[in-house]
């Protein structure tokens, strides 16, 4: 690195200042040593769904109380004394309610707030997203569950991150983004992160082979899909950079429909908000 050197300097013999020296300082910079070979990690960068927080009958300004169980989920949750949550009532009304004593053997809340619309997802909505450099799967993690997803599957495929990665791509920081979104989306639900899996693996499936509607992003082919009755199981695959590799698509074809949106190229997390969200006009919450 070459620097220069700023300020004025003092003789040593005369202790008079002398001009700054004007020249370049060189420094030697050591090379970072190169990371040990050894097996791939073995972290877990899954977590289990939770669905909405429900209690048998709420009351405006009526203070109920909750056990164990339910203390659990709300801690699960992040929520702390004087916070708020969500939670419905059996008929499916929401709530917003604040916590005024937890513990792990239960505790108290009141419910000041009816909300309006519910915030649970209309539909269920699986995302399957390769694994994506740059630590952007933080960013997918969040805005997907802020948007309604109930699962999200990290894939490998031929472009994407490969499983010797998801330790530098942060990938235990994943689960924890969900609980932020949810909280901050006023969920009760939290949606289940699945373990990566390859390509082949997630197309024999139940979230392939079960849902209603199954799609994939493609720039390269095919035109918006017609609905299958409903629609109410959609899958939605997403590729890395470059997309799906040529052998990819072939393996595609026949088990997840291309869908084009627009004209333009996108990034991949910004082809992931505007799917889901496409997703939800046509078939979900947009409608």
């Amino acid at each position: 690195m070459l620097r220069e050197c700023p300020g004025w300097a003092f003789s040593r013999i005369s202790g008079m200042p002398r001009p700054p020296f004007r020249g370049k300082l060189f420094v030697r910079r050591r090379r970072a040593p190169e990371p040990p070979a050894g097996p791939k990690p073995s972290g877990r960068y899954n977590a289990p769904g939770d669905p909405p927080l429900e209690l048998p009958s709420i009351s405006l300004d009526a203070p109920f109380a909750f056990d164990a169980e339910f203390a659990r989920r709300l801690i699960r949750r992040d929520i702390n004394i004087r916070e708020a949550f969500t939670v419905r009532d059996a008929a499916g009304a929401c709530y917003r309610a604040s916590v005024k004593e937890l513990g792990e053997g239960g505790g108290k809340a009141v419910a000041y707030e009816r909300m309006p619309r519910s915030p649970e997802p209309s539909i269920e909505l699986t995302l399957a997203c390769a694994v994506l450099a740059r630590q952007r799967m933080i960013f997918v993690a969040q805005k997907a569950t802020e948007l309604g997803v109930c699962r999200i599957v990290p894939l490998f495929t031929e472009y994407s991150v490969q499983s010797s990665g998801l330790e530098h791509e942060k990938a235990r920081a994943w689960p924890g983004q969900l609980v932020r979104a949810a909280k901050q989306c006023r969920r009760g639900s939290l949606p289940e992160l699945l373990p990566p899996a390859s390509l082949d693996a997630f197309l024999v499936s139940p979230h392939v082979e079960g849902a209603d509607l199954c799609l994939r992003l493609d720039d390269v082919a095919g035109p918006r899909p017609e609905p299958k009755g409903e629609g109410r199981r959609i899958t939605l695959l997403v590729g890395p950079e470059g997309g799906f590799s040529p052998s990819e698509r072939a393996t595609l074809e026949g088990k997840a429909a291309p869908w084009m949106l627009g004209g333009r190229i996108l990034r991949a997390e910004t082809a992931v908000l505007a799917g889901l969200t496409a997703v939800h006009l046509a078939w979900g919450d947009f409608r």
